[in-house]
């Protein structure tokens, strides 16, 4: 159950100044139909404790079966590509199914604009696009005015203070979703979605759903919405 194609691609991309390490599978697992079935049955929520603050949709906890199997096939690649010392161990932080829901004018502030999920050094973040359809992918971005890429622990405050201070002077970020380059942030990289692509990059990097169309992406049926299986993972 769950297992590897074997006619998997991968590819380890080094994006913007910092030379962040970004890694992507296609034709990532052989069957993952079961996946999908089970994220078709659940119950979702929508509050931000479930969800978090930046996540402008609804989520559901991702199967044991199907959460391990894609942790066991994936756990060698952060210490090849992403260099997490040998001594670290893999702690999961969890695993959810997501859809993207919300219609653009619903959305918060910070929904509006790129975020980092957190400034640990070796935290990751991992997508595997799941259902069938032309959805938007994922991009990365700069922070103009720090130059900043990744926000890790040292840069949280001096971050937080220059992109309040660009948004006291330019206003509150346009109320839609994310995508390309504007004079606060820079799009390094988008990475398109594909069903059975798996994406796998640091916590620390600015990032956001790439919506483009979101009329074809704000859908709230795991039957046929942009459905994704979302892990956040820590090596300690």
């Amino acid at each position: 159950m769950f297992s590897l194609n074997p006619n998997l691609t991968q590819q380890a991309f080094l994006i913007g100044n910092e030379r962040t390490p970004v890694f992507v599978v296609d034709n990532f697992m052989r069957d993952y139909s079961d996946a999908i079935d089970e994220a078709s049955k659940l119950s979702y929520a929508s509050d931000k404790e479930s969800v978090g603050a930046y996540y402008p949709g609804i989520r559901a906890p991702v199967g044991t079966e199907y959460g391990m199997s894609l942790l066991r096939h994936t756990q060698a690649i952060f210490y090849k590509i992403f260099q997490v010392p040998n001594q670290l161990t893999m702690f999961p932080q969890n695993g959810s199914y997501s859809l993207i829901t919300k219609a653009e004018n619903d959305m918060d502030s910070l929904q509006c604009i790129p975020h980092f999920d957190n400034n640990n050094t070796f935290s990751f973040a991992m997508l595997h696009y799941l259902n069938e359809g032309d959805f938007g992918g994922t991009g990365f971005y700069r922070h103009k005015p720090t130059g900043f890429e990744n926000i890790t622990a040292g840069r949280v405050s001096d971050y937080l203070k220059a992109a309040q201070n660009y948004i006291d002077t330019h206003g509150q970020p346009e109320k839609r979703y994310f995508t390309e380059s504007t004079e606060h942030y820079e799009l390094l990289h988008n990475v398109a979605y594909k069903p059975n692509r798996l994406v796998i990059y640091p916590s620390t990097i600015l990032h956001s759903a790439f919506i483009d169309n979101p009329q074809r992406d704000v859908c709230n049926d795991p039957k046929t919405g942009r459905l994704s299986a979302n892990f956040f993972i820590e090596f300690k």
